[in-house]
Parts: C-alpha cells; sequence; structure tokens
C-alpha cells in the first residue's frame, strides 16, 4: 500500500481551465521525490492540495490510508507540512520559540510536551542557541531550518519543499539540501519542488508535470536519460544529457556517455 496516494485529482481557480488535470500518483513511504516543471505546471498547486489549502474540483488525496477531508484534516495535518519559497512568509511569532510552538498550539499539545519537543527539534536543526532571537535577525537558511523543526515537532513524517531553496544564497542552499538528505536518510517521505536540475538528481524519483498532468514519474536514472521529456516540457537539459546528446557523433561515444552518467547520478 502506497504511503501517499492521489486519484483522479483536479484543480480549477476559475472553473473554467484546469491547474490539475486528473492526476494521479502513489508515492511511497521515505521515497524523495523532485517535481520539476515550468511556471504554471501545476507543481505548487498540487502542494497546496496535498496538505489541505486548496480543495480539489474533483478527485481524492490519501495519506497513511486515510482520505484527506473535513473529517480527517487533523490527524493528517500532523502528518504533512510544507516548507515555503520565501523564508519570512512562514514566521508569525516573535521569536523562534514561538515559531515553533506554533503549529503543536494548533494541534492543542499540552504544555510540557509542546517545551519539551520544542528544546529537542531546535537542538536538531542546530537552532537551540536561537530560541530567543526575533527570526528577521537569522539567515535564510536558519529561517527554513526553524520552519522544518516546527514541521517535526507536530511529528509530521512527510516535508514538502516548495521552491525553498530558490531565494537562498549559495550558502545557505548547501546548507538546507544537507539537511533535506539528512532527513530522507531519517525515513521521512520528501517533496521537493524545484527548478535546479542539481537538486532533482538528488531524488530517488521525479515528477515531471506539463499543463496540469503528470507528464512522466520514473526512477531518476530514467527520467535523467530521456532527452525528451525534458525538451517536451520545456525544461533546462541536465548537463550531463546535454553533453552526451552532443556527442552522439562520436567515435566513442557510449565510452564518455557512461562516464557522464557514472558522475552525474553521484549524490
Amino acid at each position: 500500500m502506497s504511503y501517499i496516494e492521489i486519484k483522479n485529482l483536479s484543480f480549477s481557480y476559475n472553473e473554467k481551465t484546469n491547474v490539475l488535470d486528473d492526476i494521479n500518483l502513489e508515492i511511497n513511504k521515505g521515497d524523495w521525490i523532485a517535481v520539476l516543471g515550468h511556471n504554471g505546471s501545476g507543481k505548487s498547486t498540487l502542494a497546496k492540495t496535498l496538505v489541505g489549502l486548496l480543495e480539489p474540483k474533483t478527485g481524492e488525496i490519501i495519506i497513511d490510508e486515510m482520505k484527506l477531508d473535513a473529517n480527517n484534516a487533523y490527524e493528517i495535518r500532523k502528518k504533512i507540512g510544507i516548507v515555503f519559497q520565501n523564508p519570512d512568509n512562514q514566521f508569525v511569532g516573535v521569536t523562534v520559540r514561538d515559531d515553533i510552538a506554533f503549529g503543536m498550539e494548533n494541534l492543542c499539545f499540552l504544555r510540557e510536551e509542546m517545551l519539551e519537543k520544542i528544546d529537542f527539534y531546535a537542538k536538531k536543526v542546530n537552532m537551540l542557541e536561537f530560541l530567543d532571537k526575533e527570526p528577521s535577525n537569522l539567515s535564510g537558511g536558519q529561517k527554513q531550518r526553524v520552519a522544518i523543526a516546527g514541521i517535526l515537532a507536530m511529528q509530521s513524517d512527510i516535508i514538502i519543499f516548495d521552491e525553498a531553496t530558490s531565494m537562498l544564497d549559495p550558502y545557505s542552499r548547501e546548507e538546507l539540501i544537507r539537511y533535506i538528505k539528512t532527513l530522507h536518510k531519517d525515513g521521512l517521505t520528501i517533496i521537493m519542488i524545484t527548478h535546479d536540475i542539481n537538486e532533482a538528481l538528488l531524488a530517488d524519483k521525479i515528477l515531471v508535470m506539463n499543463k496540469g498532468k503528470v507528464y512522466a514519474f520514473e526512477e531518476t536514472e530514467s527520467v535523467m536519460k530521456k532527452k525528451e521529456i525534458f525538451t517536451n516540457s520545456h525544461l533546462e537539459l541536465p548537463v550531463a544529457l546535454d553533453l552526451a546528446s552532443s556527442l552522439e557523433m562520436t567515435d566513442n561515444y557510449k565510452e564518455i556517455r557512461d562516464k557522464l552518467w557514472e558522475y552525474a547520478l553521484i549524490k
């Protein structure tokens, strides 16, 4: 049984054009999924339906054998959290401590349990010494780690990163990617929406969306060898695939191609 099931999911903002059009997906527990697609392909809309911020026009979402609806929303929101593109849009508290506590307060955690979890997860993301700091004084990468701590404190085991690295400086981006790798090793299910092909290479599987539909959903190595998936979806070619395409006419093409893929898929 898949941990996340999406069945015949469609969504429209204006009741005319479907932003999501008959999406069917199955995601296993512990998978790292990279979601690629041009602007307007439906990536972020899919993320928002998964966390219950948008109500589907048709279809259903099942997480851990529970259908996402008004009856199960409380339990499901314990299981799934989202880290948005702009770190500043995620903060509601005066201090880091307040922000980590916010989600637990909404889920009615006991105060003693909240205090224990705040310290535990702040330490887990290396932010324990910043608990009494104002979020505005943190770097972009530190803000993202605080957002992750708040999600983990709610006992979530699915985290969606919606372009979470796109506004970060190179150092903060590398810092966040390193931490995402740690979360994946710990068994969390990761769904990472990104425009960065190098980030997508880290995932177990790649989901390519095009015009609100699932264009491809395969193992990363398989997707990265299919030039047509990228060209037909108006996506930048991975460097290795671009070079391999350019070298097709050379005598030792196969040897060079194999070396390129060996290098490109190192995680």
